[in-house]
């Protein structure tokens, strides 16, 4: 594949994979703490991360799932190359996930888009998100997934935002983005993609 789309970010790992521990970094301390445990049985999948310089609608640093060998520790940072993304409204926020592999280690030098990635590792993916808060009574739902163009103008987007709002608090950010963008902030469940 032609690598010009090549794209290569810090992650900071929030969660290392297969962890049932949801840490939770928190924008205005710059600490990562444990939120909670997962209330089920499901743990993460992949290491999961976040990019402190994007700001993502939810109100929190952009999302990264990155694919690894290794489970990293919280607070570490990964070099991973951007494949795609994961659309998501979770609780009725846009909340999408980057999709990543880490870029330091030749046995995922291959990996350069989606179709790279077994299909049923993508399913996994979506089936944790669909599921892992369903005995907290909360709503989650995956769209589809993307290429990797699409993925790096959200980060651009997200980038944006994290300048203009990034010292907003949370919850006036997400009052705000309400009114300015209300399809960020579906308040029924979007229908079902057809892909």
């Amino acid at each position: 594949m032609d690598n010009k789309n090549k794209i290569v970010l810090s992650v900071t790992i929030e969660i290392p994979k297969n962890s049932n521990i949801k840490y939770e970094y928190d924008r205005e301390t710059g600490k990562i703490s444990v939120d909670r445990i997962l209330y089920g049985p499901s743990v993460y999948p992949q290491n999961y991360g976040f990019l402190p310089e994007a700001l993502d609608w939810d109100g929190d640093p952009l999302d990264v799932i990155v694919f690894a060998d290794q489970a990293f520790m919280p607070g570490i940072i990964v070099p991973s190359r951007i494949i795609g993304a994961m659309e998501m409204i979770d609780n009725g926020e846009t909340d999408t996930k980057l999709i990543a592999v880490i870029d330091c280690d030749p046995r995922w030098k291959h990996v350069n888009s989606l179709k790279d990635i077994n299909p049923h590792e993508l399913a996994v993916i979506k089936d944790f998100f669909e599921t892992y808060k369903r005995l907290q009574n909360k709503t989650v739902f995956v769209d589809k997934f993307q290429d990797i163009d699409w993925a790096i103008n959200d980060y651009k987007v997200c980038v944006d935002l994290m300048k203009k709002y990034g010292k907003m608090d949370k919850e006036k950010f997400i009052a705000e983005m309400k009114k300015k963008h209300p399809e960020k902030y579906p308040e029924e469940k979007p229908k079902a993609s057809k892909k």
